[in-house]
Order: C-alpha cells, then structure tokens, then sequence
C-alpha cells in the first residue's frame, strides 16, 4: 500500500461502520480485543520487528479465534483496499467502543507483512508462578512501552479477558464489558484466581498508586487507556512517516465517532463459556512465556556469578 488517500480513508470508514455491525451482531467483542492484542505483543523496539503488520494471519493454526478472524475476512471481502493491519486494529478499537469503553483515535496506513510473527514471541512456555513486578515492566519496555501508568492501564484493560493461570481455556464467562471493574476487585480481593502479576500491581508502590486512581476513577482510566491504546495499536508501524495526505475534517470526524448508545450493550452483555481458546492462549503466551525466560536468563545469570 502506497499510502493513505481520501479514498482509502472513505474506506476505512465504510469498514469501521461493518465491523461495528458485525462485532455487534455476532458478539464478537471479546475476541476481536484479542486479535489485535495477540498483533502487537509480538513488537520488539529493539529489532523494530513484529508489531501492527497484518502477519498474525499467517499463523498455521488459528484454534479459537477464528470467529475474529473470520469476521475480519468477511469485512475485508468487501473493502479489499484496506490492508490486514489497519483492519486488525480498527477491529481491536472497535470492540472496546461496542462494549462500553473509551473512544480510540485510530490512524490507517499500516502495512501488511508477508513473514510470519517472529516464533519465539508465540511458541514459548505460559506458566506465571515466577512473575513479579520487574518482569512485567520488562515485558512492555521490550513493545516501547516503559511508563507504569500505561503498564497498569493496558493490563486492566486485558486481564479480564484472561483465563486462569493454568490456562484451562475459558476465557472470564462476562467479559463484555469494558469498564473499571478489574481494579475494583483487585483492592476488593475478589480477583479469582489471582495470579503473581495481580499480587504485583497491589504491592508495587508505583502500580498500586495507578490501581487505586483508576479504581476511583473510572473516566480517568479510560483517557489513560485510549491514549496508551493509541500508542498500542500503532507499534511496528511508521504512520507519522507515510506522508500521507490530510484527511478532510468532516471524514475524520466521522473516522473517530462516538460509542454507540448504551441500547447495544444489552445484547453484548451475554455470558460466553469456552471462546477464543486458542487467541487467548496465544496472547497469554506472549505475554507470560517472555517473563519465564527472563526470569529463567536472570537466575543462570546469578549462578554464574558464584
């Protein structure tokens, strides 16, 4: 994709309202947050490689997540401009926006890669016994992301899509509803199961300072989120050097609507068992697999030095 003109902007617009349509319909919200979240974990600032790039769709197997990436297929079928990537993210924001959650600007022009997300990022271990503190600051420096305010707002708005820390393969049976909710059960200890990384961001004194804000705050967590989102969705990609030209205002404006009216959350508001096994795992994978090896790298690390 050369760039980003009125037309392909047009596009993204007319796709955004289908995947609204569609996320909504088949209850896909859950699953959609997934996909693009599972797209990006794979981004390493150093190497600049893995990221917002459409390659998750290259995966051999997508056990659980097809619904996702079915619907994604179904709204690229009719907007073929639209690359992989831009359809990917825009579906992650959606499905925030369908379900309660903050509006999140979204810039298209990313690319799609033709290369597989890097293995190692996916097909790693998920066990989380070993977790702390550190490890998760790790885990996001090594994406760019080093601030404990977006640490704290980017995993309050996944972890309640995670399943447990044995990854049995239910995802939570009511997680379509953004909202602050997790940070209030946190505090509340009423988070079930808990894993170390809870434990984490209620004895860290900087992550407990942002739990405590946004479990008081609910409006403040969603600007926090939607900017860090922001920043999320658009990992691997070089949107600010694309030199593409300015969208009509009016075209923005409606690229950037509102969520919708409360009236579709009542449908969304459904519980699911056993959805996105597969996604979900891949996710979990990323995320926890990349703290065991560097929890793993440190301990051999320490034995060499006696």
């Amino acid at each position: 994709m050369a760039g980003v003109d009125d037309d392909y902007v047009k596009e993204i617009e007319k796709a955004r309202r289908e995947l609204r349509f569609l996320i909504t319909l088949k209850k896909c919200a859950p699953l959609s947050r997934m996909l693009a979240w599972a797209e990006v974990c794979t981004y390493d600032v150093q190497t600049r490689t893995g990221g917002a790039n459409g390659s998750i769709r290259l995966l051999p197997t997508k056990t659980g997540g097809e619904p996702a990436f079915q619907l994604c297929e179904d709204v690229k079928a009719k907007f073929k401009k639209v690359s992989y990537a831009d359809l990917y993210q825009l579906a992650g924001i959606v499905a925030i926006e369908v379900t309660g959650g903050p509006t999140i600007p979204f810039v298209p022009g990313r690319q799609d890669s033709n290369e597989s997300p890097p293995a190692e990022r996916l097909l790693v271990g998920f066990q989380i016994s070993q977790a702390d503190a550190q490890d998760l600051r790790n885990f996001f420096s090594r994406m760019g992301l080093s601030e404990d305010k977006d640490i704290v707002a980017l995993w309050g708005g996944i972890r309640e899509l995670l399943p447990p820390n044995d990854i049995s393969g239910q995802m939570a049976k009511d997680p379509l509803k953004f909202d602050n909710s997790y940070f209030v059960k946190l505090l509340r200890n009423n988070v079930s199961p808990r894993s170390p990384i809870d434990d984490a961001l209620v004895k860290d004194e900087k992550f407990r300072h942002y739990v405590e804000l946004y479990e008081k705050d609910e409006d403040t967590f969603f600007k926090d989120y939607a900017i860090v989102h922001e920043k999320l969705s658009e990992l691997g990609c070089n949107l600010k050097k694309l030199n593409q030209p300015k969208p009509p205002q009016e075209l923005f404006e409606k690229l950037n609507q509102p969520k919708p009216p409360k009236g579709l959350f009542a449908k969304l508001n459904q519980p699911r068992e056993l959805i996105g096994i597969g996604l979900v795992s891949v996710v979990v994978t990323v995320i926890l697999g990349y703290l065991i090896k560097k929890k793993k790298r440190n301990h051999l690390e320490n034995e060499e030095d006696f």
